[in-house]
């Protein structure tokens, strides 16, 4: 089967002057990455249309969909799709004030039969340069470590991705094994182990880990971001 598959997606806030409704997707595969702008709130809102999912329309996906032409990709949007609403809201983003922060969303993709870990290949000097360079923001206008402070991580609440996992045992919402081809693990904070689709479709009807009831509430993007 060829394709790729999700190796890691974290979210960050980057607070840069001027800037106000803006997203930017970074995707990183190998050593190349590429990254583009969005209107943040085109896709985010209570009203958006069908299929959308705590507040995030399905069509972002076809935004990241153009990352990957000619490949056998819907798995992996949909593990995207899937990771980033179990974990986030967006909800009330339905519009931003002025000089709002960036949001960023940085997903690293590996292929399948790849079983060695992926390391992390973008540092967040790399990181910053690349979103500068997609917002047209130069340089001279920040500094480096200045841009690096301003760029925060969000930390997922509920659910973070393993990588290459294996296990003899059973996810305890499926009861079969690790791992399906195509197929990616979570693990939450409370530390209990499950396939990413069946997690992530039980913290978006049930905020509460299946086995220990520990609270896994979603992080509410637009407090965040207004913070």
């Amino acid at each position: 089967m060829k394709g790729r598959r999700l190796g890691s997606l974290k979210l960050y806030k980057f607070d840069v002057p001027y800037e106000s409704d803006v997203g930017v997707i970074v995707v990183s595969h190998g050593a190349i990455e590429v990254a583009m702008r969005i209107p943040l709130t085109k896709y985010t809102g209570k009203r958006q249309g069908r299929g959308s999912k705590a507040g995030l329309s399905k069509s972002f996906l076809g935004q990241i969909r153009g990352f990957f032409i000619g490949r056998e990709d819907s798995n992996l949007l949909n593990q995207i799709f899937d990771y980033i609403v179990s974990n986030f809201c967006f909800k009330d983003l339905s519009m931003v004030p002025p000089a709002c922060p960036v949001l960023v969303f940085h997903l690293q993709t590996r292929e399948f039969g790849q079983d060695h870990h992926v390391p992390e290949i973008i540092d967040m000097t790399e990181l910053t340069s690349i979103l500068l360079n997609t917002l047209g923001t130069g340089h001279s206008v920040m500094a480096d470590e200045d841009a690096i402070n301003r760029c925060v991580p969000i930390a997922p609440p509920a659910t973070e991705i393993l990588d290459c996992y294996r296990s003899f045992e059973s996810c305890s919402l499926c009861e079969k094994g690790y791992p399906e081809e195509g197929e990616i693990v979570h693990k939450t904070t409370c530390n209990h182990i499950f396939h990413g689709t069946c997690i992530s479709r039980y913290l978006l009807r049930i905020p509460h880990c299946p086995v220990c009831t520990t609270h896994l509430p979603p992080v509410d993007i637009r407090t965040l971001l207004f913070s």
